[in-house]
């Protein structure tokens, strides 16, 4: 299976399944060799996520301004001089019509406040995707609190509904030490499609830095 759709330091996302769950993990492409793509070993909650051996798994990730994702299976797994998990694809990559999984590093301040309070915060964003966003706060907040959050896009600002999914501390921060990730809720289209000009738009400029 030709390995032409990627390129070392491509920026894709792993969907695997555990407990009838599926997980998401953000990761690149380190090296390629033949049919096998070696991707950098996930994280997940600070700490290696393993990935069994012939495990199946989904990639995701965003090329000419197109969102594919491919059937994968995992065939080895390195941890020196850095972990990396090998895999090869099970198909040709098809473009992904929902394009929920594309995730983009972007960092800029925003507001959020909870759900009919009325007193924006500061906050700052961390990545983005059509779907979701990371941010980092000063504080704790619960899961499933809805908020709501002042998106400054290039173009115009957004307010987007979004769901607390999960929140972790990051000791290693002196502010803003609370990572957390939101669901969009209730979100219009032609919101998620300006998000997502936005995304493609981002992706260029790191590309052309070097950066992917």
């Amino acid at each position: 299976m030709s390995n032409s759709f990627f390129e070392i330091g491509m920026k894709i996302e792993m969907e695997v399944e555990r407990d009838q769950q599926k997980i998401y993990l953000p990761t690149k492409v380190e090296d390629l060799d033949g049919d096998t793509i070696f991707l950098g070993m996930p994280f997940h909650k600070g700490k290696i996520f393993y990935l069994e051996d012939s495990e199946s798994i989904k990639i995701y990730f965003g090329k000419n301004d197109g969102f594919y994702f491919a059937q994968a299976k995992v065939v080895s797994k390195k941890y020196a001089p850095i972990p990396l998990v090998g895999v090869v694809l099970l198909g040709r990559p098809q473009k992904n019509q929902r394009r929920d999984y594309f995730r983009v590093q972007v960092i800029r301040r925003i507001k959020i406040r909870l759900l009919n309070a009325n007193n924006w915060e500061s906050a700052f964003l961390a990545d983005l995707s059509a779907s979701g966003a990371l941010i980092y706060f000063g504080r704790d907040l619960q899961k499933d609190e809805l908020l709501e959050i002042r998106l400054p896009l290039d173009f115009k600002e957004l307010v987007v509904k979004a769901r607390v999914a999960r929140v972790e501390k990051d000791e290693t921060r002196q502010v803003q030490q609370y990572n957390i990730g939101v669901q969009f809720m209730d979100i219009d289209e032609k919101v998620r499609d300006d998000i997502i000009k936005f995304l493609l738009t981002e992706q260029r400029k790191l590309r052309q830095k070097g950066y992917l």
